[in-house]
């Protein structure tokens, strides 16, 4: 862009979009190919996702179906809603993520005018999201090793740190130094890959069985009116008071929500040692209930 322009948004745009397409047809059908053969050993994930009508594990999908009526149904993605606010873990965990995504949002819309102002170049520009990519693929790599190392709830707390680290350095670079950027963005590729690992794992462990892909849906869409909400106000402080009160604002934005997660965590962890509980609808997760997720998945993903 800088050599040529946008225009070569023209060519370098409809190869980007072949390239996608060619990529996601071969993931399809290579993912089509293992659900083929996991369906020999295991009970395809698929399938419990179409029991929608049951939480007992125990019922066949023909029996689950019948006992439940359908005015039922039409009630439980709310049902699903208010059990994820159930817990005083459950409601911290997911106010943290939101004001996560309220952060995330205004780095990644943003970001480049911030960038300009400090004099940056597109080229600048396109090095600093190389770079956070190059932090996160081995992170997701790693996402079932990190979740036995850490569980969801203490990725959540090193994203949000991450988070608050990498947006209050921005503030601090002078102007014409934007290179000082390339220190920092690293924190951007461990927030989102750890963000998102433990957003999923966590949704995938409040759900009720065969309830998964719901639950993920919810939170998602939670976050997704996080963010929205946090581009409206950064747009907004951005014009009125200037990007680095913009920033540091949310860094402590996001503060607060890792402040509420960590008392939730306590609360919740308290809460069950008084009660001699091991388990309740949202189990805490901690080191002794953590899945084995090696064996997780040599099965094909079946839980």
């Amino acid at each position: 862009i800088d050599k040529c322009g946008f225009e070569v948004l023209l060519v370098s745009a409809p190869l980007a979009f072949l390239y996608c397409f060619a990529t996601i047809a071969i993931f399809t059908q290579h993912t089509k190919n293992i659900r083929i053969s996991a369906t020999d050993n295991v009970s395809s994930p698929s399938r419990v996702e179409d029991c929608n009508s049951s939480l007992d594990a125990n019922e066949s999908d023909e029996e689950c179906q019948n006992n439940i009526p359908d005015t039922s149904k039409r009630y439980f993605t709310w049902l699903l809603l208010l059990s994820m606010f159930s817990t005083i873990y459950g409601a911290g965990y997911i106010i943290s993520s939101v004001t996560l995504s309220m952060g995330t949002s205004v780095v990644n819309h943003l970001i480049f005018l911030f960038f300009e102002s400090l004099g940056s170049t597109n080229t600048m520009c396109g090095v600093t999201v190389a770079v956070t990519v190059m932090f996160e693929i081995p992170i997701f790599q790693l996402a079932p090793k990190l979740l036995e190392m850490f569980g969801p709830e203490q990725l959540q707390e090193i994203a949000c740190l991450a988070y608050i680290t990498r947006v209050v350095g921005y503030t601090f670079i002078p102007p014409n130094q934007v290179w000082m950027v390339l220190f920092l963005e690293p924190l951007h590729g461990v927030t989102y890959a750890c963000a998102r690992t433990s957003q999923v794992e966590f949704a995938a462990r409040l759900a009720p069985k065969g309830y998964e892909s719901s639950s993920q849906g919810i939170l998602a869409s939670l976050t997704g009116i996080g963010a929205s909400i946090g581009l409206f106000l950064g747009g907004w402080v951005e014009d009125t008071l200037g990007a680095k009160v913009m920033y540091r604002g949310f860094a402590t934005v996001v503060l607060v929500g890792l402040v509420v997660l960590l008392i939730a965590g306590q609360l919740h962890r308290k809460s069950m040692e008084s009660n001699h509980e091991e388990k309740k609808p949202l189990v805490f997760l901690d080191r002794s209930t953590k899945r084995n997720y090696s064996s997780v998945i040599s099965t094909g993903g079946s839980t």
